[in-house]
């Protein structure tokens, strides 16, 4: 029996290299984004701290403020909206969905923008239950640090497909 286990964990192993999955590591930062500065709408943002962090695991040093040969990660408009999703047939609201809006916009240390300005929405849907309505405040408090988690992964594979793009 543990033969064939590991028959079958080496045969995983082979077809996943054979078909080029690899797993995702952190993002190869180009010279010009070497040092960097992280700009939100909402200094105070997790998405920004986490943003900031992703950078200095991928060898980036981030600076305090802007300046020469400094490169710009700049995050406006960002913010999470809950809108009304379904509404019932005694006119009550049985799902809402929670946005959360980003428009990213990247400037390399010499001043030239390689990325120009985009807005990166993220949806997330959920069910409001009338009998337990004390639970949606936590809930949404979940699905926003969740949503913030995802984009900065996005945003950091978004710098990623800049420093491809620059490679070439």
């Amino acid at each position: 029996m543990q033969t064939i286990v590991r028959s079958f964990a080496v045969l995983a192993v082979l077809l996943l290299a054979a078909c080029g999955f690899h797993l995702r590591g952190e993002v190869k930062l180009a010279p010009s984004l070497q040092r960097v500065v992280v700009i939100s709408s909402d200094p105070g943002s997790p998405l920004k701290r986490s943003v900031e962090d992703a950078m200095k695991r991928a060898g980036a040093t981030v600076a305090a403020a802007p300046g020469e040969g400094v490169a710009e990660i700049r995050m406006t408009g960002v913010g999470v909206q809950t809108l009304v999703g379904s509404v019932g047939g005694n006119a009550r609201v049985n799902e809402f969905n929670m946005v959360y809006h980003v428009d990213l916009e990247i400037v390399d240390g010499g001043g030239k923008t390689v990325l120009e300005k985009q807005p990166i929405e993220q949806t997330r849907s959920f069910t409001f239950d009338q009998t337990q309505a004390a639970g949606t405040g936590a809930q949404q408090d979940v699905i926003r640090r969740e949503m913030e988690r995802d984009m900065a992964q996005t945003v950091m594979r978004k710098i990623d497909s800049v420093e491809r793009r620059l490679a070439k």
